[in-house]
């Protein structure tokens, strides 16, 4: 079954008097199970901090033999799960590409959540260096929640025994169980590779095996070499993408009425066009790594009144001779 934000909101309709938890039970909610295999489902597909009308902020979630794998937590992840038809307390595994707040604001609430619904089996959130470190921060934060749910609840496991972070240190391997085998590659998100004033900041592509598909997410990242690599002969391609001419045109709008400079529009708008990737050398990436499809991600800019499918994919085509899908919140692959 294909959902989308229409068929998610006429789910809600029909549950809404379900339950008191975000978590269905298995007759009311559309079943995520459907046996053996990898299935693919964007939650978000917004780029950008700001909240967007049409688009959640960057998610998605691999589904590898009914076991629940999150790539990014932007706000508002755990209400597109439900959307989809999954649980919070199923969720264990958690990717971060990179430390922008539209990626990992929802890590430590997804991982609370599933807290709350009853998950006793540990939480593992990964991602660049600080990730450990945000998870000790929302042990601490989650706190006084959990001992009220625990004095008046029960049975509940410390969320210090089941929440835990891990820094991703370098390219390589990241993760592997008997669904999975999750590796990554540093992309070029970051000017000057992420180095500055003495600290290297890392931004990942990520790499998920199965024994059915290989889907490969880029996260942010200007064109990047490594990552064609990475997604040499992928079933899926989930790249992001800017529009660089409606970008211009939209943003100088819209940092205006932030009330910012003229020479501080100027100065970050080149930034945000530098470190994303144009339409055609998305195509280009993809024709050279080889991928069967190509899923269009991260939409920059993700507000633009004039949209249209056929404006996202022209300047990709030029490059790209494969299956090309432009992503939509609670699509599935």
């Amino acid at each position: 079954m294909r959902f989308t934000r229409r068929t998610g909101l006429q789910f809600i309709a029909a549950s809404a008097a379900a339950a008191a938890f975000p978590t269905m039970p298995a007759a009311a909610a559309p079943s995520a199970s459907q046996g053996k295999g990898t299935r693919l489902i964007l939650l978000g597909t917004g780029g950008g901090p700001t909240p967007l009308p049409g688009r959640n902020q960057p998610a998605n979630v691999l589904v590898v033999n009914d076991e629940p794998y999150i790539v990014d937590a932007g706000n508002g992840v755990a209400r597109q799960l439900m959307l989809a038809g999954i649980g919070a307390h199923r969720v264990g595994k958690i990717f971060i590409t990179h430390h922008h707040d539209d990626h990992n604001a929802d890590m430590g609430t997804l991982m609370g959540l599933a807290w709350s619904n009853g998950r006793s089996l540990p939480s593992d959130a990964f991602g660049p260096p600080g990730t450990e470190a945000m998870v000790r921060a929302l042990i601490d934060y989650f706190e006084p929640n959990a001992a009220v749910r625990r004095a008046f609840s029960g049975g509940k496991k410390p969320p210090r025994e089941l929440f835990r972070g891990h820094d991703v240190t370098a390219s390589g391997p990241v993760y592997e169980d008997d669904n999975v085998r999750v590796t990554c590659i540093e992309n070029t998100h970051y000017p000057n590779q992420g180095h500055k004033d003495g600290v290297h900041h890392m931004s990942y592509s990520y790499r998920f095996e199965t024994a059915d598909r290989v889907v490969v997410f880029s996260g942010d990242t200007a064109a990047s070499e490594e990552l064609a690599e990475l997604a040499k002969g992928a079933d899926v391609l989930v790249h992001e993408v800017i529009n660089a001419e409606r970008t211009e045109a939209l943003f100088r709008k819209k940092f205006a009425q932030q009330g910012r400079s003229p020479e501080e529009i100027e100065r970050v708008l080149k930034a945000v066009i530098a470190i994303h990737t144009p339409l055609e050398d998305v195509g280009r990436l993809a024709q050279r790594a080889g991928v069967k499809t190509l899923v269009l991600n991260h939409f920059v800019p993700g507000f633009d009144p004039q949209e249209t499918p056929e404006g996202w994919t022209a300047g990709v085509k030029r490059h790209y001779a494969g299956k090309i899908i432009v992503g939509e919140d609670l699509m599935e692959i």
